[in-house]
C-alpha cells in the first residue's frame, strides 16, 4: 500500500515533517517519571501546531502528515496511556496532552480515506482498540450480570475515552469506500463477493475488516460498552462529557454494524434468512439487548423534566440538543442492527421489558420531532417503526397499544407533506404498510386517519417504477446494490405486495 500511494502535494508538507521530527526528539530520553513542565509546554505547542493545520480537513495535508510518520509519533505519545493500571494513576504525560494527541489522530483520519485504510493494513487500528479496552477497563470493573453497570466509575465519560471512542468509529466508518451510510441517500454499490474478477481488489479489505471485527468482538471491548450504556440511570441534559461519550459509543456501534453488513457478502434483501455471521457481532450484539443502548435512550429521554408528551403550549426545550445527537446515533445503530438481522432485531426490541421502553422511546421522539423540526431523527424513527413491526404480530400490537395518541396514530397525525410529497411519502408509507398489513385493528386505527387506497396507489406506483425498462436495464447492469431504505423493496417483502394490495383495498368489514 505505502509503494502505491502516491503522496499529494500539500502547502504544509515541510512545516509538517519539521513538526513531527520535532514530535519524535521530545519523546526520546526520559523513560519513567512525569514530564517536566516546560518538556510539556513545548509538546503542546508542536501538538497545537499540527492541530491548527489538520482542522482545515485537506486530504493533501493529512496524507502528508500520516506520510511523515505522524500517526507513529502520536502512538508513542499515546503508549504511555497503557501504563496507568489504576484509575488514580496520574499518567508521565498530562491527560490534557493525551486528549490533544487523540484529536490529532482524530483530524488526520477524519474523511481521508487513505488515512484510515493505512491504519487498517498497518494494524494501528489494532493498538488503538487496545487503548480503548485498557480504559474502559480501567473504569468498567469485571462484575456479576444481576450488578452489571452498577459500579461503573464516572471517570470513564471523560475526554480520552471520548476521543479513542470518535478516533476509531471514525476510522471504522471511512475502511471501505463502498459501504453506504446504510442505504440513505444515493447509495453506494458492493460488489458481490461471488464476481472473482471484479472483487479481487477488495480481498484483503474484507479480509482485515472481517479479523478486526472478530477482534473486537472477542476483546471483551463490547462488553465494557455495555456496562457504560447500563451505568447511565437518568438525564444527562446537564451532563455533556457523558452525552458526548454515548454519542461516539453508538456511533463506533453504527461504524462496526455498517461494516460487518459489508464484509460477511450480505444479501442486500433485508428479508433474506441466510443470515450467517462467522465474526459473531451480530451474536453479541443480541446477547447484550443491543449493548443496553435501548435502555440508555430510555434513561435519557423519559425523566420528570421531560415527560414523553408535555403541555402543547410549552415553549421549554424538552432535551438538551447532546441528547438528540445520542438519539440519532443510537436509531441508526438500531437500524443497522436490523439489516445485519431482522429476526435478531424484532426479537430484542419485541421482549416484554424492552418492547416498552423502545414504544415509550418512540412515542416521545415522535412527539419532539412535532414540536422541534427534526427531519434527520424523525426519519430513522419511522424506519425503525417499520422494522420493528414488518410481518411480526405482536410487535404490531405494541404500536398501537399504551397511552392515546398511540405510536401509530402518532404515524397517522405527521404533517401533510408526508402523505403528498413523494420524498417523504417513500419514508413513511413502507412504515405504515409493515405496521398496519394483516392486522385488522391497525388497520382501522389507520382508517380513521386517513385512506387505505393511498397506501394502495404507493404498492402499485412502486411496482410499475421497478419493472420499468429502464430500471430493468439498471438493475442489469449491477452486480449487486444496497438498496436505499426509502425503496419498499428493502422494507416490505416483495413477494407480498399483491396481497397487500388487496388488503388495503378490501373494505372493512362491519
Amino acid at each position: 500500500m505505502e509503494a502505491k500511494t502516491q503522496v499529494p502535494d500539500s502547502p504544509y508538507k515541510a512545516k509538517l515533517q519539521r513538526l513531527v521530527k520535532d514530535l519524535v526528539k521530545q519523546l526520546q530520553g526520559q523513560d519513567s517519571g512525569q514530564w517536566a513542565n516546560t518538556r510539556v509546554s513545548g509538546l503542546d505547542r508542536t501538538l497545537g501546531e499540527i492541530s491548527r493545520i489538520l482542522e482545515k480537513q485537506n486530504n493533501a495535508d493529512q496524507v502528508a502528515f500520516q506520510v511523515g510518520g505522524g500517526l507513529s509519533a502520536l502512538e508513542q505519545i499515546l503508549m504511555v496511556v497503557t501504563a496507568a493500571s489504576t484509575p488514580t494513576a496520574v499518567p508521565r504525560i498530562p491527560v490534557k496532552s493525551l486528549c490533544a494527541a487523540v484529536n490529532i489522530y482524530y483530524l488526520a483520519c477524519s474523511r481521508c480515506h487513505l488515512n484510515c485504510s493505512y491504519v487498517l493494513f498497518s494494524n494501528k487500528v489494532a493498538f488503538l482498540m487496545d487503548l480503548l479496552l485498557h480504559q474502559l477497563t480501567l473504569f468498567v470493573p469485571d462484575e456479576d450480570k444481576s450488578i452489571f453497570g452498577r459500579s461503573v466509575n464516572k471517570q470513564v465519560f471523560e475526554g480520552l475515552t471520548t476521543g479513542l471512542l470518535q478516533t476509531s468509529a471514525t476510522i471504522l466508518s471511512l475502511i471501505l469506500p463502498y459501504v453506504p451510510e446504510c442505504g440513505r441517500g444515493d447509495a453506494p454499490r458492493i460488489l458481490s463477493p461471488d464476481t472473482k474478477t471484479k472483487t479481487s481488489p477488495m480481498e484483503p479489505l474484507n479480509t482485515r475488516a472481517h479479523d478486526l471485527i472478530s477482534y473486537v468482538v472477542n476483546m471483551g471491548l463490547i462488553d465494557k460498552l455495555y456496562g457504560c450504556f447500563l451505568s447511565v440511570q437518568g438525564p444527562v441534559d446537564e451532563s455533556p462529557k457523558m452525552s458526548t461519550f454515548l454519542h461516539q459509543a453508538t456511533a463506533l456501534l453504527h461504524a462496526m454494524c455498517k461494516l460487518c453488513f459489508a464484509v460477511t457478502g450480505r444479501s442486500p434483501s433485508i428479508f433474506d434468512n441466510k443470515r450467517a455471521d462467522p465474526t459473531g457481532l451480530t451474536a453479541l450484539l443480541q446477547s447484550t439487548d443491543l449493548v443496553g443502548v435501548v435502555h440508555a435512550l430510555y434513561c435519557i429521554l423519559l425523566h420528570s423534566s421531560a415527560l414523553p408528551e408535555p403541555a402543547a403550549q410549552s415553549p421549554q426545550e424538552p432535551y438538551a440538543s447532546g441528547v438528540i445527537q445520542v438519539a440519532l446515533t443510537g436509531l441508526r445503530f438500531l437500524n443497522s442492527f436490523a439489516l445485519l438481522d431482522l429476526s435478531a432485531f424484532q426479537t430484542v426490541l419485541g421482549a416484554e421489558g424492552l418492547s416498552l421502553a423502545f414504544r415509550h422511546i418512540v412515542s416521545s421522539l415522535l412527539w419532539y420531532c412535532s414540536q422541534h423540526s427534526s427531519e434527520e431523527l424523525l426519519h430513522e424513527v419511522l424506519i425503525c417503526v417499520g422494522y420493528f413491526t414488518v410481518n411480526h404480530p405482536d410487535n404490531q400490537v405494541i404500536v398501537q397499544s399504551g397511552r392515546q395518541p398511540s405510536v401509530l396514530q402518532k404515524l397517522c397525525q405527521l404533517p401533510f407533506q408526508y402523505f403528498s410529497h413523494p420524498r417523504l411519502i417513500k419514508v413513511l408509507f413502507p412504515s405504515l404498510i409493515s405496521a398496519c398489513y394483516n392486522n385488522p385493528q391497525n388497520k382501522v386505527i389507520l382508517q380513521q386517519e386517513m385512506s387505505c387506497v393511498l397506501l394502495a396507489t404507493f404498492i402499485q406506483d412502486c411496482a410499475s417504477s421497478e419493472n420499468h425498462p429502464d430500471n430493468r436495464t439498471q438493475q442489469a447492469d449491477k452486480v449487486s446494490q444496497l438498496l436505499d431504505y426509502c425503496e419498499l423493496s428493502n422494507r416490505f417483502p416483495r413477494d407480498q405486495w399483491d396481497s397487500a394490495l388487496q388488503f388495503f383495498l378490501k373494505k372493512q368489514e362491519d
